[in-house]
């Protein structure tokens, strides 16, 4: 009798252990290999050098390498596509931005891959603000004297150029364009570092970019920052006004960076790199080192992040719109 009523029981607990084992075993068993994060900006960028900055921690904490790979390229479609391709099994994180998830479907005709269907959120990483950069020689010294020598150049015939290797980077320029009724001159970057080069030896007339790319040449003596593309003044640059304070708040343009994983990649696996991404944000030398790179943590659940995502589609349609730039 005692068999009989065992048998069932043991029947129940071994379906209950089929059902349960394999989301647990991925994730208590993972990582048992190298994970790969894939950085759709080049070496140098902000997106870069806070993905290694988490990357080492999640090593440590996790007992495999977090090797980051650059993707450069076409707005971060190059990364993104290849993200789109990998196996679903959690050894392949893609470190997406506003850019990829948000901005390039007012940017493009066709995307090779739908940011919302074909990734799954994992974690936010940082907010990052906009900055308007000039060579340090440029002939003014605020906002309003450099609109004053692009209004003369531009009548002129002889547009000031600007660059940018980032979709926020080229929205910015725009917004400044169209709110000022002021023509530049677009050149496209692949990424940031090469156009900050260029900026400083004088082929570009100034830059949007992050606050922390900028930062050597910035201190170095070769770049100057004339404003601020957000609501409140940078504390690595206090004393330089905001867009808003030079008479230009249409010019607000603040990027981020998250997390994501390919479509299908295992809840369990999610859960467990959410909850050591956010542990690894709060860590006071982590949100102090983001801060002097002048990036602010961005803790968030996967559902807080697809909600980013929706609103930030929405949010940089209209930015696109304002700018007056045609898709691709």
């Amino acid at each position: 009798m005692y068999k009989n009523k065992l048998i069932p029981t043991m029947f129940i607990f071994a379906a209950a252990m089929a059902l349960a084992t394999p989301s647990t075993a991925a994730s208590q068993g993972y990582p048992t290999r190298p994970v790969k994060i894939i950085v759709p900006f080049p070496a140098g960028s902000s997106a870069d050098a806070s993905t290694r900055l988490v990357g080492a921690e999640l090593a440590k904490r996790l007992g495999q390498p977090f090797v980051v790979e650059t993707m450069p390229g076409a707005d971060g479609i190059i990364g993104a596509e290849a993200a789109k391709r990998a196996a679903p099994d959690g050894y392949t994180i893609f470190l997406s931005t506003n850019s990829t998830h948000a901005a390039n479907l007012s940017l493009y005709n066709k995307l090779p891959y739908d940011p919302q269907k074909d990734f799954t959120a994992i974690a936010g990483l940082v907010s990052v603000p906009m900055i308007m950069l000039v060579k340090n020689d440029f002939p003014a010294q605020d906002v309003a004297g450099f609109l004053k020598i692009a209004q003369q150049q531009a009548a002129s015939e002889k547009p000031l150029n600007y660059g940018s290797g980032n979709t926020a980077g080229q929205v910015a320029g725009a917004l400044l364009g169209t709110s000022t009724k002021i023509n530049f001159t677009h050149v496209p970057y692949k990424g940031s570092p090469q156009a900050l080069q260029d900026l400083a030896g004088g082929i570009l007339d100034f830059l949007f970019t992050d606050a922390y790319s900028p930062l050597t040449l910035v201190h170095g003596g070769r770049l100057k920052v004339l404003g601020v593309a957000d609501q409140e003044r940078h504390p690595l640059y206090p004393q330089v006004p905001t867009m808003a304070e030079a008479g230009l708040p249409e010019v607000q343009v603040v990027a981020w960076n998250g997390f994501f994983a390919p479509a299908k990649t295992d809840p369990a696996i999610i859960a467990r790199l959410n909850e050591e991404i956010n542990e690894i944000l709060s860590m006071p030398h982590i949100a102090e080192t983001l801060q002097t790179m002048a990036l602010t943590p961005m803790k968030m659940t996967p559902a807080e992040l697809d909600s980013l995502v929706s609103s930030e589609i929405a949010r940089w349609r209209s930015n696109i719109t304002l700018a007056g730039i045609t898709k691709k």
